[in-house]
């Protein structure tokens, strides 16, 4: 056992390796590995998979969870656009389901390749930090409502439907507080934060949702936003990182394992893969309709564009009941895995193809918007603050402190209702969108500050700056070493190196204490 668990860890790491190489996700080189060890017949007889596999699902929905806020994801307008791009979605790949199946089976499985991919989708938005993000939340209430509906599915199994005791599950809400109060009396020892992150995802979420019937995913997600924003709940995140992308690595081969190297079962995959463009258009449009702007309909679109892996889990349970044959089987295995493999690029390069497309897809934009997509309005301000973190509201207290009408821009929601408590002008917007450029007005714009955290947003928005023709001072607050000669040639005036300037405050303070002067903390932000 321990032989073969060594070899798919080296074949994971060298095909993950190959993949990076080639500029693609790891996921792509994990699930290729998974298809040869299948190939050479080393595939996952024994189901020794199957747990850490659903360990790292469920750790991956708590921790997206934990980034969450339920008021913000769950909209009837976004429900309504669901369903109706389920039963559209499900009419159109009932056309490409060829096998000789019930109709009604054939209904039910072309809803379940409606669906879209919780793993992919929640990875993408999570490497590309757009969790929070207008976006991000949108993508993630649709995954919500989708798990719903897939608990009406499983029952049509026969042995899994959700038990009476399902309804009890409406209380957590009622319970939230009493959980909450009792995470702030633990110990913030590392490994405590972590058994209990544990213990918090896997017990009170996914085991105690399993229980009554329910998806364990869905429960890992809903236990995660309970405890969203809990001033541990960053802590738990962190230390359950580097478990989680271990085990989602076991999640990934899994799904390899089962895709056959075989033209003809590729031949009758294709079908379902040339239905996935239009799928993509079906929910662009509706989006659309519900008057999302063209950036956040396409950013939400490349996010949902990948099959389900619950295709795939109902499938192989069907199958197991005797109620489909088990030739269906590894058609859908080969369509949800291709999708996974065509998804994952489109999601690293989304903000770059939706560049290269956005005058076309803009011409399709309802001139009503969407009240969370309203016009960014500067005012007079002089100075910007782009990413309204740690470091941002740092420098926006700084500058307002000394007199300067400064207004920030951040794309989290959430904490614009909290700078907003506090006094701060922060108003919503995504840096990454080529539209929020094209339509800024600088006006009296002096300086621009940029504090994201990720190196390639900022080298982005330095660029869009400079070719829009702002002449101001570009400030660039960095992480990393790397990014300083990229943003420099990007047309930054100014690059601070966050951790370097932690080191020389800290210095100066320290040298003002050892001459007899008193240097005061600031306050934690």
């Amino acid at each position: 056992m321990m032989s073969t668990f060594l070899l798919w860890i080296a074949g994971a790491w060298a095909s993950g390796q190959i993949a990076r190489w080639l500029a693609l996700p790891p996921l792509v080189g994990y699930l290729i590995a998974g298809a040869l060890f299948a190939a050479n017949g080393m595939d996952d007889v024994n189901g020794w998979l199957d747990a850490p596999a659903a360990i790292g699902v469920e750790l991956l929905l708590f921790a997206i969870g934990l980034k969450m806020n339920p008021r913000s994801i769950f909209r009837f307008d976004v429900a309504f656009g669901t369903i109706l791009h389920l039963l559209i979605s499900a009419t159109i790949l009932l056309l490409a389901l060829t096998q000789d199946l019930s109709i009604e089976l054939k209904i039910a499985l072309a809803i379940t390749l409606g669906f879209s991919s919780t793993v992919v989708a929640a990875k993408g938005l999570e490497a590309r930090r757009e969790i929070r993000a207008f976006h991000g939340r949108l993508s993630i209430s649709i995954l919500v409502l989708q798990d719903l509906v897939a608990v009406t599915l499983l029952a049509i199994g026969g042995d899994a439907s959700p038990s009476p005791y399902a309804a009890l599950l409406l209380l957590i809400p009622l319970a939230a507080p009493l959980l909450r109060k009792m995470l702030e009396r633990l110990s913030p020892e590392p490994e405590l934060e972590l058994l209990v992150g544990l213990l918090i995802a896997l017990v009170l979420g996914a085991e105690l949702f399993k229980a009554v019937g329910v998806s364990g995913e869905l429960g890992a997600l809903v236990m995660g936003m309970v405890f969203a924003n809990h001033p541990t709940s960053k802590g738990i995140a962190n230390h359950l990182w580097g478990l989680r992308e271990v085990l989602l690595i076991a999640f990934f081969l899994s799904v390899g394992m089962q895709v056959p190297l075989d033209i003809e079962v590729l031949e009758s995959a294709l079908p379902l893969l040339m239905i996935l463009p239009l799928k993509l258009a079906i929910l662009f449009g509706l989006l659309l309709v519900i008057r999302l702007r063209a950036y956040t309909a396409f950013l939400m679109c490349i996010t949902l564009f990948s099959y389900s892996e619950f295709a795939l889990i109902v499938a192989a349970a069907w199958v197991s009941s005797g109620l489909i044959p088990e030739s269906v089987l590894p058609t859908i295995a080969v369509a949800v895995t291709l999708s996974f493999i065509i998804s994952a690029p489109l999601n690293r390069f989304a903000h770059d193809l939706y560049e290269y497309f956005e005058r076309p897809l803009a011409k399709f934009e309802r001139r009503d918007r969407h009240p969370d997509e309203q016009p960014l309005t500067l005012g007079g301000a002089h100075i910007l603050v782009i990413g309204m973190g740690r470091i941002g509201t740092a420098v926006f207290d700084s500058l307002a402190e000394a007199g300067q009408k400064v207004v920030g821009i951040d794309a989290d929601p959430g904490k614009l209702e909290s700078h907003r408590q506090s006094g701060r002008r922060v108003v919503f917007a995504d840096a990454e969108d080529p539209g929020f450029w094209n339509k800024l007005r600088f006006g009296r714009l002096e300086a621009v500050v940029l504090t994201m955290p990720e190196p390639e947003s900022q080298c982005w928005a330095t660029t869009r700056l400079r070719e829009r023709g702002f002449k101001g001072v570009v400030a660039v607050s960095t992480r990393s070493r790397h990014t300083v000669d990229r943003v420099h040639q990007a047309g930054a005036d100014l690059i601070y190196d966050a951790h370097d300037a932690a080191g020389l405050g800290l210095g100066q303070a320290l040298m003002t204490c050892l001459h007899g002067g008193q240097s005061e903390n600031p306050a934690p932000r």
